[in-house]
């Protein structure tokens, strides 16, 4: 009896509005539970909402997610491009009142590429010095090119010239306490023992249910920070979601599912944000092992797929087709690269698709048959049904499977999957941001476990070359070849569709989709 209501417990509390002991409390939803709230291994969006809300590394994002200074008040950068210098603000201390350091930084680097450590995305910090041996095993973590100056000053040297570092260290260069992780490794990110650095620390964790932040006064800018709380919900169910925002429980909603659009632009006209997001939506195919080993087979599934109509009466949320790998908004690249067949109307696709799977083997005796993955959801089951259905228009025969996004990229990192339907959100504006996730030896980020040698030295002579359009040249060449090859399949450009309360004020649209709440603030 006492186990049963506990769990009526938690399940009110999934559905009431949550109580709040301060005046302004923020109340955003999320994409999934979070697996964890260390910085170091994070691996989904939802977690990274939380984590920029609690650390703030040398660099951060302003409201409109653009690079500005944030424990490093400012920073110097070597005529090559090589040596970034930066001085730490005065005074930074982390939440329980231990100061901060340049060694605070130092150390936190050596974690997040410490292969031990298995940061999933270890792979954007590759342009520091040694950085991509550190985290393969091949030298020891104190080669790597991160230093100590004096204690307030930060040196971070280049293996190449890498415009969107700033970027990339506003994302990923949270540091983590040392002085507590190594105290507490097994439960330092617990409530009331974890400690953090940025505008907002863990007050309460309701697994399937909320994270609850409360405002850091020991941030070196606490004084701006309008929010008392912030409450992280975890929503597995998009329409559910917008239900508990219509019944004012719930002050931004991430995600507004296709078939709930019409109503919203009827009936929540002021609350709907609908924009152009920096990200990208395909299929990313098993190269590893039959079926898409063949790369006659990719191309064929990718052909079928008509993209126009996915976006007009799918996803219906502004979405552009896509058949590159790279977004439209990318900075410093202008090439546009697509599949050769984006011009060749849908049924001589369908036409084609056909004759290369014929030629691959597969036929009405011996049709093309394979399951497709994808984070379990209203909506990406609804695009899945929607390429199951445009798959049997060349003989294929697709079994849909959604899955819980830790148990998917679970399979996904063991190679246990025949094709899945993914996103790709990128760190950085630059293209590299997309494109370095089909080098061999990516890690994580690499989920066709793709390799070709041209690809990776064409990527290589892009990340040396201090040109702007040579190296934009030369990831055009990358992104060409891997169109050619087919890892993956490009659906469409991603678009945010998202639902603001009247109440929340600071909220920018931005390509990227991220909104620090930092930035925000209710009114009464």
């Amino acid at each position: 009896m006492r186990l049963a209501g506990s769990l009526l417990a938690l399940a009110l509390l999934a559905i009431a509005p949550l109580a709040d002991g301060a005046d302004r409390v923020l109340r955003r939803s999320g994409t999934e539970d979070p697996a964890t709230l260390d910085p170091h291994r994070v691996a989904y969006p939802g977690e990274f909402n939380i984590i920029s809300d609690m650390f703030i590394g040398l660099m951060t994002l302003d409201a409109t997610a653009k690079p500005i200074g944030g424990c490093a008040e400012s920073w110097k950068v070597s005529e090559d491009g090589l040596s970034y210098e930066f001085a730490l603000r005065k005074g930074l201390q982390w939440s329980d009142g231990t100061a901060m350091s340049s060694e605070d930084f130092v150390w936190s680097f050596r974690r997040m590429l410490d292969p031990a450590t298995a940061f999933p995305f270890a792979a954007r910090l590759y342009s520091i010095r040694n950085a991509r041996e550190v985290n393969g095993g091949k030298r020891p973590v104190t080669d790597l090119g991160v230093h100590a100056i004096d204690k307030d000053h930060v040196r971070i040297e280049l293996a190449h010239p890498a415009p969107y570092i700033l970027e990339v260290l506003a994302s990923y260069s949270s540091p983590a306490p040392r002085h507590l992780l190594e105290k507490r490794p097994e439960d330092w990110i617990r409530p009331g023992v974890m400690v953090s650095n940025g505008p907002f620390v863990l007050a309460e964790w309701v697994p399937n249910s909320h994270v609850r932040l409360e405002r850091n006064p020991r941030f070196y800018d606490s004084a701006n920070v309008k929010l008392d709380a912030v409450v992280h919900v975890h929503t597995d169910n998009a329409g559910n979601a917008v239900r508990r925002f219509r019944a004012g429980e719930l002050d931004v909603v991430l995600v507004v599912p296709p078939d709930q659009l019409d109503w919203a632009r009827e009936n929540l006209p002021d609350a709907l944000r609908l924009s152009p997001g920096f990200g990208i939506e395909h299929i990313a195919f098993n190269v590893r092992r039959a079926p898409f080993d063949d790369a006659r087979v990719r191309r064929a599934v990718s052909m079928a797929v008509d993209r126009e109509a996915l976006v007009k009466h799918v996803t219906r949320a502004g979405e552009i087709p896509a058949y590159g790998l790279v977004p439209p908004a990318a900075s410093n690249y202008d090439m546009h690269v697509k599949a050769d067949f984006a011009a060749v109307p849908q049924a001589e696709r369908v036409r084609q698709a056909r004759a290369l799977l014929a030629d691959a083997g597969y036929g009405p005796g011996n049709p093309l048959t394979f399951t497709l993955g994808y984070p379990s959801g209203d909506v990406n089951k609804r695009v899945s049904v929607a390429l199951a259905a445009m798959w049997q228009g060349i003989g294929a025969r697709v079994q849909i499977s959604g899955t819980e996004l830790k148990s998917l990229l679970g399979e996904i990192g063991r190679g246990e999957f025949d094709a899945v339907r993914f996103r790709w959100l990128s760190g950085t504006t630059d293209p590299v941001s997309f494109l370095e996730r089909l080098e061999t030896g990516s890690g994580a980020m690499n989920q066709p476990g793709y390799s070709n040698p041209r690809y990776d030295a064409l990527v290589r002579e892009a990340e040396r070359t201090l040109d702007i359009r040579a190296r934009a040249s030369l990831l055009a060449g990358a992104e060409s070849l891997a169109l050619e090859d087919h890892p993956v399949a490009p659906l469409y450009f991603y678009a945010g569709r998202r639902l603001v309360s009247r109440k929340v004020n600071g909220w920018v649209e931005n390509p990227r989709g991220v909104h620090l709440s930092r930035w925000l603030n209710v009114s009464p």
